[in-house]
């Protein structure tokens, strides 16, 4: 009997084990190891115009995660997706953009015979807003006027600003409603770019569009007085029509040729390359044009040069003896180009840039009254810095620096430099008293 009842004993101790290891596959042997007891965090981990990568919180004791989302707090969250348990992120692709969701993760687990779900805390994040064009004007020495085309749903937009050579720097932060700013922290004669960022906020965090920048600017000299002004915009136009004239127009008013090609050594012995255009731009200022063209108009450029061959010379060839005959293929391209309508245009705007940097050297030399600065810019368009220094000291020998006397000295500036092409400086002479204001 004894022996039966050991056996009995033996018998249910063995039935109990198999009973425990049963439960304890089952269920977690107490309440606080069950995965509804432990929290899941969402986190924002990265933002695009149309996508959010959202991440979490690991858990040993997830057999999966359960993904959620809603595009307003009023209303209640919706099952997104459903990962493995080895995720730890995911990203939601096809969003709208400038427009926030909030994510949540909740782990789960097998528990018994139905899943068990654990806590969770929210993530808010926004997608980010499409680019905007900006536009910067250059209103006076200490003034840049900023513009934008206003982006829908944006929360606001940040405003920068950078100096050539300098890094970028917040100038303001403004609201949705504008699409403008006057920046009037800017220092005088300093070329700047602008970038203006729309950006969406979703909680404390502003998700900006990436950086598209303005054109460059450049601030006028700050420098007082009614003659020492820099040009007007009227006075350059002025200047342009001189210039223009005087290097292709035939000497008339008004008048030019922006298709010209001329070869090397035909205007001057010295002139080791070709020079293209109304302006008469040689050598590396030709090469100035043509980068122009590239830079704000590629559409154009590849209509009329879709092989490179012009642009693989733009940038590799040494312009300063780039020699091409006016009957070659490349030839033929570079007229096209420099007489489409984008070819005019980046002319003109490299006419007033060049009027803009020589007015700058002439001024410095104490030179301010606007028909003298504007007979210095033709002498220094046609011969240089050099003829420039020269025709100043003759005429300082005559008293005053006038349009009078700087007409007076180039009748004694023989040779072959400036003074010599008496028709122009004629002309030049005539138009300055005529229309410079």
């Amino acid at each position: 009997m004894q022996k039966v009842g050991r056996r009995i004993i033996v018998f249910f101790m063995a039935v109990l084990a198999m009973l425990a290891v049963t439960f304890e596959s089952e269920v977690p042997v107490s309440a606080a190891a069950s995965v509804k007891n432990i929290s899941v965090k969402a986190n924002i981990q990265a933002s695009s115009t149309n996508a959010l990568r959202i991440s979490w919180n690991r858990s040993s004791m997830a057999n999966g995660y359960v993904i959620y989302r809603r595009e307003s707090l009023k209303k209640p969250f919706k099952r997104l997706k459903v990962v493995n348990k080895n995720a730890v992120s995911y990203l939601d692709r096809n969003l709208t953009s400038s427009k926030p969701y909030q994510y949540a993760v909740r782990a789960y687990r097998k528990e018994g015979k139905k899943n068990v779900y654990s806590k969770y805390v929210p993530a808010l994040g926004a997608t980010r807003p499409q680019q905007t064009t900006v536009k910067a004007k250059a209103v006076s020495s200490s003034r840049v006027d900023v513009s934008w085309n206003k982006n829908l749903r944006s929360s606001g937009y940040c405003i920068y600003r950078r100096a050539v050579g300098e890094k970028w720097v917040l100038v303001a932060d403004v609201a949705s409603r504008n699409s403008s700013y006057s920046d009037q922290k800017v220092k005088a004669d300093t070329k700047y770019v602008y970038a203006v960022r729309p950006y969406k906020k979703a909680g404390n965090v502003k998700y900006m569009a990436s950086f598209k920048q303005s054109s460059l600017i450049h601030t006028p000299e700050n420098v007082s007085g009614g003659s020492h002004r820099e040009f007007t915009q009227a006075q350059k136009d002025v200047m342009k029509k001189i210039l223009y004239a005087v290097e292709t127009g035939g000497q008339v008013y008004g008048r030019q040729d922006y298709k010209d090609f001329t070869e090397a050594y035909t205007n001057s012995g010295a002139e080791h390359s070709i020079t293209i255009g109304a302006g008469q731009w040689y050598a590396t200022e030709a090469q100035r044009l043509l980068k122009l063209i590239h830079t704000k108009y590629p559409a154009t450029w590849k209509k009329y040069d879709p092989k490179n061959y012009v642009w693989n010379d733009v940038v590799n060839k040494n312009w300063s003896t780039y020699k091409l005959s006016e009957n070659s293929g490349r030839a033929k391209i570079i007229v096209k180009l420099i007489g489409s309508p984008d070819g005019i245009k980046c002319q003109d705007q490299l006419m007033y840039e060049q009027i803009d940097e020589i007015q700058k050297e002439i001024r410095k030399l104490g030179i301010t009254e606007p028909k003298a600065v504007g007979m210095f810019i033709n002498i220094r368009h046609q011969g240089g810095y050099g003829a420039v220094t020269r025709v100043l000291n003759k005429t300082k020998r005559l008293g005053s620096v006038t349009l009078d006397n700087i007409y007076k000295a180039l009748q004694t500036d023989t040779g072959n430099q400036v003074g010599a092409y008496k028709n122009r400086q004629k002309c030049v002479y005539t138009w300055l008293k005529t229309y410079m204001k």
